[in-house]
């Protein structure tokens, strides 16, 4: 089981994780999204991979190190000039300066080139040297994401977030006075992690914290929202959220539709539901989750052939996950409809295969 729980760690790190950029006036496109403003989030979604764990570690490392490094560039806040970083207004620091500086640009450094565990190294060092420093926490909890070292990323993320507040309470809005302005950011962050780490009550409380404090409709902040109110059973409010999350990327179909549709399909919103999945499987046809989300719907129809034809398409590996309650439940955590609609396709395929078996 511990195996299993890591592996889909793993698998789905990149979907849940949102690492901080700052800086970033003109937006970054990642996977079909635009973020912008004066900072931004790269969210990337991705399905279940189902690979095996070697492989995933590999497909992990590189699809983080490409990340990261679209990310080294713009790794804390932007201030005027050197000068300012002299204004000291209490001890939590916003800015690095001297060798914090230079620890600190050596972490991002290493991040571009994918080196994480390098990176990490260096950021620990600039943790015990400024302590109070708000980033070298909060990019030293991305790099224990990107290890898998959730339950050490989310101490990181909350001090982080407990430094922020301080310098929040502590310091006057004043021209060219370094001031936390991302607490928002770092909740996200944070929740984004414990929606993938079995803390789904924590998670959702972090997310909406985070959109109010945004101050507007975000789609990234949107669908983690209603992916942890999903996970909380609340599914008619993680309806609503999803519906908006998608208005605002209708032009560029993302694998959290996939979660959308099965949220209507648990509502019985199953016409609704279909036309967003027939979307998602135009984009991604050959998703182990899509195949067997499909042929659920499918079943439900009451196109029992094309059903089990769909999920025979799934590689045989890789379906034996989906004969599987706890996958299901635990692993990629579908709704109790869609996993029993799933069971009546899997039972019939069983049936159909032992039926020559029988007769001879």
């Amino acid at each position: 089981m511990a195996k299993r729980r890591t592996s889909r760690l793993r698998r789905e790190l990149s979907s849940i994780i949102a690492f901080l950029f700052f800086c970033g006036s003109e937006g970054f496109a990642h996977n079909g999204g635009l973020f912008k403003g004066d900072t931004g989030t790269l969210l990337h979604m991705t399905l279940s991979s189902d690979v095996s764990p070697s492989e995933e570690s590999v497909v992990s490392r590189r699809r983080f190190a490409s990340q990261v490094s679209a990310a080294a560039i713009a790794a804390f806040p932007c201030m005027a000039s050197a000068e300012e970083a002299l204004t000291v207004v209490d001890d939590v620091q916003v800015k690095p300066t001297g060798d914090v500086k230079k620890l600190f640009n050596e972490g991002r450094a290493l991040e571009s080139q994918g080196n994480i565990a390098s990176a990490q190294r260096f950021y620990q060092k600039v943790t015990k040297i400024s302590p109070k420093f708000i980033y070298g926490w909060s990019n030293l909890g991305n790099t224990q994401v990107a290890l898998g070292q959730l339950t050490e990323a989310d101490k990181s993320y909350t001090t982080a977030i407990d430094l922020c507040r301080e310098n929040i309470q502590t310091t006057k809005e004043l021209f060219g006075v370094p001031r936390c302005n991302d607490e928002y950011l770092l909740l996200l962050n944070r929740g984004a992690l414990r929606l993938n780490n079995n803390t789904p009550k924590d998670a959702l409380a972090d997310l909406q914290k985070a959109n109010v404090l945004r101050g507007k409709p975000d789609a990234i902040i949107l669908q983690n929202v209603a992916r942890a109110k999903e996970l909380n059973g609340m599914y008619s409010q993680a309806d609503r959220d999803y519906t908006l999350a998608i208005s605002m990327t209708s032009n560029e179909v993302n694998p959290f539709w996939l979660r959308s549709a099965m949220v209507k399909f648990q509502l019985g919103e199953t016409k609704e539901g279909y036309d967003l999945l027939r979307r998602v499987e135009n984009r991604f046809p050959e998703a182990p989750e899509v195949r067997a989300a499909y042929a659920t719907f499918l079943a439900q129809q009451g196109n029992q052939i094309a059903a089990q034809q769909k999920y025979l398409e799934i590689p045989d590996r890789q379906r034996q996950n989906y004969v599987d309650q706890k996958y299901l439940k635990n692993v990629i955590s579908w709704p109790p409809a869609m996993i029993d609609g799933l069971s009546v396709v899997t039972l019939a395929v069983e049936k159909a295969a032992a039926t020559p078996n029988e007769t001879n």
